[in-house]
């Protein structure tokens, strides 16, 4: 019970809680991840459960490994047989387990976006579907809201032509994904929702296997994800969800804040515990990011509170454009680069295309940034395309990873050949391989690669079958004849890729590609950046969970923040939490900008008003420059309108006005003879 000590009262009556359901509602910075850490340390090292039979969900696998971490030090007790980390890749661990019981095969492959964007576009050809409309990226959203929803491609009931058009693209989608043994994110959730509504064995198990449930991030679960724990919470009641209605800022990922708001009625008999105590920021700040988000109504309400003292206030200000905007957030950046380092200072947007006018203004002056959410490692060409190679080998029926590869490194496998391997495998009722290899009899082009594949086949390990790859295809080497910087850029991308193939198998004790591939597919943006000696340019949805010293909300104008796009579909409230995660990211000092005009396309420009979020922080909180310089303007103003002016003294008779002092007082030359005299003797 020692480590107990370390938690306030409302943490520790939340860790030691003792059966069924509990609801810790975790106001921003209140240590709620040291409430589930010390929660399972609990139920471990004091309570003598084995960590077989916990599963803990987590927002990022970065979050995972952090928690497994500290879980360590707290008890000095191997976790291994625990389950952690995020609900896809718990679900992907299930279903490759339980692969018998599904469609798929152990080995089955899963598609990050660009695949699926690539079979799409595949398909949407094929069907000869050419509206604008229907492109790979609407179909693709369209998709994933209905599988999160858990509606599959034949319950979708169409309302619309369009939708019709979009029901047949599901149907051949879902189809040439099981042909590929091949997932998509949302088919994780998917799949493993259907095996526990279809086979009451598997779902017997799991309830018996996983008596404690621990989530994290618990408002930013969709409907999938609710039914899932729903049905392996039958026979074990202890499911103990950590989250705050305030940050709930997923809803356009399918995000459902009801599962919080309807917790207590979703599982009756459930324990509250409110965690209102703020490690993190200063009265002030709290206090403004509590201003804005009570005017909310779907939330429960919390108070919070530091013991911080006030602090400095937010500073807000505004600009005429983007690239005035830019230029003054580099004007405050300099003053707090003189006391706060580059990796302690965050520069938030709405959107990602924000950035570019930051990006130029700190590229003048030569300051290093890190943007979060740009192009992920894992998502560079070169790192695609070996990864390709791998998912090929571990999946022969992956036609989309076949065809990436199939003419990398360049072996005059172009659009003819290509045209007669799809003819084959139609005709033939085989898969693309099977036509590739059945072609390559006679086609020594097609034959090189066949070989090429075939003598990768045997490599079991996968830090010795991407070292395979990398010399057998001669990658490395065709980059280093292109003798560009480019090129060896993407050399140095390369040797991080086997670092990290290296890393993961001392890390996991794993060296299954399958088990690779899964581990990368998973990742997200935050799981791949460390702070680093530069400035952090990230979106607002992707600080959440981080902390920094200091904070620059930009782009705050109507249509930016709250987005245009969030108030069409009747989301202002989730803008809202937006705004309010933003602000709570700050432990000493914000800085709050927008700009009235911006650039419409094709040369126009339109204006903005302020974001309607600025009226509701507490103007004694704010220093507003803008309302600042109204008022030193008006003062000089003023000053000038004296200066020089004649005035009548009774005493000293006429004199002229040389100066005026702190706006009450007068500098005044009587034929020579200086007296200062308080302004108001002469009004």
């Amino acid at each position: 019970m020692d480590f107990l000590k370390d938690l306030n009262e409302e943490q520790k009556r939340a860790v030691i809680h003792k059966e069924g359901p509990a609801l810790v509602l975790a106001g921003a910075g209140s240590g709620k991840t040291r409430v589930i850490t010390y929660r399972i340390g609990y139920l471990i090292d004091i309570l003598g459960e084995k960590p077989s039979s916990i599963l803990a969900v987590t927002f990022t696998n970065k979050a995972a490994d952090e928690m497994k971490e500290r879980i360590y030090k707290l008890i000095s007790t191997p976790i291994r047989g625990i389950w952690m980390g995020t609900f896809h890749s718990m679900c992907a661990r299930i279903l490759r387990e339980y692969s018998e019981k599904t469609p798929y095969s152990r080995n089955f492959v899963i598609y990050d976006a660009r695949d699926q964007r690539n079979l799409l576009k595949r398909i949407l050809k094929r069907l000869d579907i050419r509206d604008k409309k229907l492109n790979d990226r609407y179909i693709q959203r369209t998709i994933s809201n209905l599988k999160n929803r858990l509606i599959d491609e034949y319950d979708f009931e169409p309302l619309s032509l369009e939708q019709e058009k979009i029901k047949v693209v599901y149907q051949e989608y879902q189809k040439r994904l099981k042909e590929n043994n091949a997932m998509d994110f949302d088919d994780l959730l998917f799949n493993v929702d259907r095996l526990l509504g279809g086979n009451r064995k598997v779902k017997e198990e799991l309830n018996e296997r996983f008596k404690h449930k621990l989530v994290d991030e618990y408002q930013d679960t969709n409907h999938a994800q609710y039914e899932i724990l729903k049905k392996i919470s039958k026979k074990h009641k202890d499911l103990f969800v950590v989250g705050d209605d305030d940050q709930s800022i997923y809803g356009f990922r399918g995000a459902d804040i009801n599962n919080i708001l309807d917790f207590e009625d979703d599982f009756p008999d459930t324990s509250v515990y409110r965690l209102e105590r703020n490690y993190r920021s200063t009265q002030r700040i709290l206090r403004a990011a509590s201003s804005v988000v009570k005017n909310n109504y779907q939330r429960k309400g919390k108070t919070l509170w530091t013991e911080r003292r006030n602090g400095t206030k937010l500073t807000l200000f505004s600009t005429l454009s983007e690239n005035g905007e830019a230029r003054k957030i580099l004007y405050f950046l300099k003053k707090e680069l003189k006391t706060h380092k580059k990796q302690n200072i965050l520069i938030a947007y709405r959107t990602n295309a924000q950035s570019r006018a930051i990006e130029d203004a700190l590229l003048a002056e030569k300051i290093p940034y890190t943007i979060v959410g740009g192009l992920r490692f894992y998502q560079r060409k070169e790192i695609k395309d070996l990864l390709a190679y791998i998912k090929f080998l571990v999946n022969k029926r992956d036609s989309i990873s076949l065809w990436r590869i199939i003419d990398i490194p360049r072996r005059g496998i172009g659009r003819l050949r290509r045209s007669r391997i799809e003819q084959t495998a139609r005709e033939k009722g085989i898969t693309i391989w099977e036509a590739t290899q059945k072609l390559g009899r006679d086609d020594p082009n097609l034959s090189n690669f066949v070989e090429l594949i075939k003598s990768l086949e045997g490599i079991s390990k996968v830090d010795e079958l991407i070292r395979a790859i990398i010399d057998k295809t001669g990658y490395i080497e065709l980059l280093k004849e292109e003798d560009t910087i480019e090129s060896e850029s993407r050399i140095e991308n390369i040797f991080e890729l086997v670092s990290s193939v290296k890393d993961f198998t001392k890390k996991e004790g794993k060296y299954s590609p399958e088990d690779f591939l899964t581990e990368v597919n998973l990742r997200t943006d935050i799981d791949e950046w460390t702070k680093s000696d530069s400035v952090n340019l990230m979106t607002l949805h992707n600080t959440k969970g981080l902390e920094f010293p200091v904070v620059f909300i930009t782009g705050l104008s109507e249509d930016i923040l709250p987005h245009y796009r969030s108030l069409k579909d009747g989301n202002l409230e989730e803008e809202r939490r937006l705004f309010y995660v933003g602000i709570t990211r700050a432990k000493e000092k914000v800085y709050l900008s927008y700009f009235k005009k911006r650039g419409s396309g094709w040369g126009g420009e339109r204006m903005l008003i302020p974001s309607r979020f600025l009226q509701e922080l507490p103007p004694g909180d704010v220093q507003d420059l803008d309302e600042q310089l109204k008022r030193d303007k008006f003062v000089q103003e003023k000053k000038e309108r004296f200066l020089n002016e004649w005035v009548k003294h009774p005493i000293f008779g006429r004199g002229r006005i040389l100066e005026v002092i702190n706006g009450d007082k007068f500098l005044i030359s009587f034929d020579g003879i200086k007296k200062i005299i308080k302004r108001r003797f002469f009004e």
